[in-house]
């Protein structure tokens, strides 16, 4: 008897937390009416050179965990060449050449599936072997200016990669922190520890947009992570920011950068259910 194919996919999901600072609008609704903007308007953003972005497809669900109800958007989110420039090279005669192209139309087309979730504010991009868009920095720009061309003048935001915990650890448990630098925000009601509570209600109490942070170590030579204020910034900035430390790993100085370790959620399973897993992970993670 034949045995049955598996129509299970190994998944690789990143994902980027979007905040929206504004005193006209705020909750699910103003999430959910961005980033249908950007899809409606055809908001295309270059993310590296000639290599742009934009939501190709997007659709609407419910997603019901327990008993929540989560509305959701999901889709296709492209990368494709813009060609500029009237001088070709005709390899047949060696002459240069103008090529005219068809008007709308771009080459070397890649795409992954991407799911929103307006209640954690977080944008999801699922990847696997033969759909795959790259690094999620390329996505972390895109919105940078996709969002920035749908939100109203007197609004801003914030855009950040969430980052791996193990990056925050190896600095935690470094052998010494030579230099720190952390930048960060407050979080948007995200579920934290207790050092994570203290630093983000001292940024929203000083209604800052944005703290910086950045620490030498004293004769001891070596800055101590686990006072409340280092580790609860640390904490913030895993979602909220980020950190660049230079430490000292087997008696050798690195240059550590959080956002260029992105957190990944390895999921394996139907591709029916494929929303329900990310969305279930995502809840648990940030809205606990």
């Amino acid at each position: 008897m034949a045995r049955r194919r598996s129509s299970e996919r190994s998944y690789k999901v990143q994902m980027i937390n979007i905040k929206l600072l504004s005193n006209n609008r705020s909750g699910d609704n103003a999430y959910t009416d961005i980033i249908s903007q950007i899809k409606d308007n055809k908001i295309s953003i270059s993310v590296h050179g000639d290599t742009h972005m934009i939501l190709r497809t997007q659709f609407s669900d419910i997603v019901k965990i327990g008993d929540n109800n989560y509305n959701i958007l999901y889709g296709k989110i492209a990368k494709y060449t813009v060609i500029n420039g009237n001088d070709w090279l005709n390899m047949n005669n060696m002459e240069v050449e103008a090529v005219e192209l068809p008007e709308g139309r771009f080459p070397n087309l890649k795409e992954a599936e991407y799911v929103f979730i307006p209640a954690a504010h977080r944008l999801a991009i699922l990847q696997t072997s033969d759909q795959n868009i790259g690094s999620i920095g390329l996505v972390y720009k895109f919105l940078l200016g996709a969002v920035k061309a749908v939100i109203g003048q007197d609004e801003d935001f914030e855009i950040c990669i969430e980052q791996s915990e193990d990056v925050f650890e190896r600095i935690i448990n470094a052998e010494a922190i030579k230099k720190l630098f952390i930048d960060i925000s407050y979080s948007n009601a995200d579920t934290g520890e207790e050092a994570f509570a203290f630093m983000d209600a001292q940024i929203r109490e000083s209604e800052m947009k944005r703290l910086k942070l950045e620490a030498t170590p004293n004769h001891t030579g070596n800055i101590k992570t686990d006072s409340t204020l280092v580790k609860g910034a640390l904490k913030v900035a895993q979602s909220n920011g980020y950190a660049r430390a230079t430490i000292v790993e087997n008696g050798k100085r690195q240059i550590v950068v959080t956002k260029d370790h992105p957190k990944e959620l390895l999921i394996r399973c139907e591709e029916t259910a494929i929303k329900l897993n990310v969305v279930t992970r995502i809840i648990e993670l940030f809205r606990r």
